[in-house]
């Protein structure tokens, strides 16, 4: 390549736009009320927001009238946590599981009441965010908002597993005069640079600007292991009435990483091996090969006009383009007989793709009698086109306790795959929340239209696939005076499944229902919000083997979810900030062809989760500012797979595991020192498994001191 992607490089840029802007602004907060800056530094993590409930509706709805269980995660809380990534963002929130991808910095893959929710279900401002393996990861640091829809979302968004959805909204522009820069350093040689800058553009304040950057350079547990990623997101809005706003976003990121799945065996990360143990700093790749690059670009729109007292429209949009260049020696997760070295494989993947999604929505406001009306009409489109060319070729083995790195690299020859991809989808969606006195429903509808073209050139193959599904949803919810709102909702999802059976028939969409019922509890005198759930979800048309012609699938196998949640956030006192969360999740199959596997659950997917996070912050006195904040967070025992010791297949379960985090941190006039620790203890886990395709570990401690500056 001409160039060599260096954050190192981009981290002195950034840090010379960063304090410049610092310097030229510094006689203007000067200037200041002291009591102003300092409530512009605080960091201070609410129970509710101001509009939460448009993941679950589209609309400003308050998140008390959607029957149906969302959980919020401030910027607040990201910041507290120190949260590197969307998966440590989701750690303490309730009904998902974020731990799937282990110590691989790649990409997040979390699992929602059971089901994936990495390849369809992650929303960047209400769109979605490139599908497929080679998606792009989300920067928290450039997030406002994460919110997790949790059940059933293609009445409004298309095509999701039914477990649910995560939609990350984006730092906007404000009014508000907002700087803030920031460093940190931490173990394994972490080191990131951020600003954040906003306000407006002109005395009336019609023009608006938001710029956020990060950067950071560090390695990881693993040995001869980087990660390093430039992040920037410029964003404008013009708002030349209070009817009108529109706003330009764009963002650009370069992610440099080498810490990939390293697949180890059973036999000395779930179970003992005769040779010890296996390292958690073992790398299993070459140094010299091994490299993983993504660039990411994005620009899009958001158009919002009030017509009159009734009619409000909605529009947006967005065009993305990855490029991946992917280069790794990866075990296969099969031991040799003496339990020391496995084989692995050596390949390159070459890709790219584009997407544009858009969103086109119109609401109406209006009252028929006693009852309020507020309708939503949509149409949406999406259209992504890729194309990816892979090798790949037997490499030498590596033993596991004394690796031998540099070896030679087999010459990977002609491409075993070129693949050329276009999917399409189209949504049509109507919905009315009705409010009669206290009571609102939810009543929504909608028909996709959805195909895929795959065009292999080095095999000469091309399949087509067109798909047409609607689903709906139902829910109601009582508004009490004491601040308690049951609820209770139906909804329904669908996922196409892409390939054909012997016949050649392409396959249904798998097609999933959730019953879901609970009780919401916002009191009136504190800062409190209170979800209790429980939730029955049945998925059908799963692809299974088909029997006859084991080669090929059919789909009528079925998976069912049942469980309950419990997830609340309060500040019952000035400076207390509690969050708790705990999942009960029985998932299963419970139909396939395969009879050893009725009744198992799916792989990386705990029972039982468990987590509480509290932090106190001293507001008077000497040490006023000062604060202290721990977390405690539970997985249980998940369903491994199956390995085969000495060649007898047997199922085995992941070990589960409790890790504690702990923050202490100082405010005061504008200044933010925070000293952070993940896996206090420094646990030693096993993250997930995948059978005899290996198992990975979770990250040990993680230590980090941050220092920012906000005026």
């Amino acid at each position: 390549m001409a160039h060599i992607f260096s954050p190192r490089r981009a981290m002195l840029p950034l840090a010379l736009a960063i304090f410049s802007s610092l310097s030229a602004n510094v006689a203007q907060a000067d200037d200041r009320d002291s009591d102003k800056v300092t409530d512009l530094k605080a960091v201070n993590v609410k129970a509710t927001t101001d509009a939460p409930g448009r993941t679950g509706t589209k609309l400003d709805a308050p998140l008390i009238e959607v029957p149906q269980s969302i959980s919020v995660i401030t910027s607040d809380d990201i910041v507290i946590r120190a949260a590197h990534s969307l998966s440590d963002a989701l750690t303490y929130s309730a009904g998902v599981s974020s731990n799937a991808t282990g110590t691989d910095q790649r990409y997040d893959w979390p699992y929602i009441r059971g089901f994936s929710a990495g390849s369809q279900g992650i929303y960047v401002d209400g769109l979605r965010f490139q599908p497929g393996q080679f998606a792009g990861r989300v920067e928290p640091y450039l997030a406002q908002e994460i919110a997790i829809l949790k059940g059933p979302a293609s009445v409004l968004y298309g095509q999701n597993s039914p477990g649910g959805l995560i939609n990350v909204t984006s730092k906007m522009p404000q009014a508000e005069s907002l700087h803030e820069v920031g460093v940190s350093v931490g173990n394994n040689g972490y080191r990131q640079a951020q600003g954040d800058f906003a306000g407006a553009l002109n005395e009336s304040g019609t023009w608006q600007y938001r710029l956020t950057g990060t950067t950071h350079d560090n390695d990881t547990q693993m040995d001869h292991s980087y990660d390093k990623r430039v992040a920037i997101a410029p964003a404008i809005t013009w708002a030349p009435d209070a009817d009108t706003h529109l706003t330009l976003l764009a963002n650009y990121q370069r992610d440099l990483t080498n810490a990939m799945y390293p697949f180890l065996p059973v036999q000395g990360t779930v179970y003992p091996n005769p040779n010890g143990r296996i390292s958690t700093s073992l790398f299993v790749g070459d140094p010299d090969f091994d490299s993983y690059r993504r660039s990411q670009y994005g620009l899009g729109y958001q158009f919002s006009h009030r017509i009159d007292d009734t009619w409000t429209v909605r529009l947006s949009g967005r065009a993305e383009r990855i490029e991946v260049d992917w280069r790794q020696l990866y075990a296969t997760g099969s031991i040799s007989p003496d339990l020391r070295s496995f084989n692995r494989f050596a390949m390159h993947d070459l890709s790219w793709s584009n997407a544009y999604t858009f969103d086109n929505q119109a609401v109406a406001d209006f009252e028929t009698g006693e009852f309020k009306h507020k309708v939503l009409l949509g149409l949406d489109a999406s259209y992504n086109v890729g194309f990816d060319t892979s090798y790949g070729a037997l490499a030498t083995p590596i033993d596991a306790f004394a690796p031998v790195y540099n070896q030679p690299v087999p010459a990977l020859g002609a491409p075993g795959s070129e693949v050329h991809q276009v999917l399409k989808q189209t949504g049509l969606y109507a919905q009315d929340q009705i409010t009669w006195g206290k009571w609102v429903g939810l009543f929504s509808a909608r028909h996709d239209w959805v195909s895929s073209s795959t065009h292999d050139q080095v095999s000469s193959t091309e399949s087509h696939q067109d798909d047409g599904k609607n689903t709906f949803r139902a829910g109601i919810v009582y508004v009490a005076s004491n601040g308690l709102s049951p609820y209770v909702s139906w909804a329904t999802s669908f996922e196409p499944n892409t390939g054909t059976n012997f016949q050649g028939t392409p396959f249904a969409p798998s097609v999933g229902k959730q019953i879901e019922g609970g009780l919401k509890y916002q009191p009136r005198d504190m800062d409190a919000f209170v979800t209790v759930s429980v939730f029955d979800i049945h998925q059908t048309n799963v692809l299974t083997t088909d029997v006859a012609h084991p080669q090929f699938s059919i789909a009528t196998g079925e998976m069912r979810s049942r469980g309950a949640e419990l997830e609340g956030v309060a500040n019952p006192l000035p400076g207390l900030q509690l969050r708790a969360a705990y999942t009960y999740d029985q998932v299963e199959t419970t139909r396939s062809t395969d009879p050893t596997a009725i009744g198992k659950p799916p792989v990386t997917v705990p029972m039982h989760m468990a987590s509480l996070w509290a932090d106190y912050t001293l507001q008077g006195g000497a040490a006023r500012g000062l604060g202290f904040g721990a977390g405690v967070r539970r997985l249980g025992e998940s369903y491994g797979g199956t390995y085969a010791p000495n060649g007898v297949t047997t199922d085995f379960n992941v070990p589960g595991f409790t890790l504690v985090d702990a923050v202490v941190h100082y405010d005061i006039d504008g200044v933010r020192l925070a000293l952070n620790a993940n896996n206090l203890l420094d646990k030693r886990y096993v993250s997930t498994c995948y059978g005899d395709l290996g198992c990975t570990f979770g990250n040990r401690r993680t230590v980090m001191a941050s220092a920012t500056y906000r005026w």
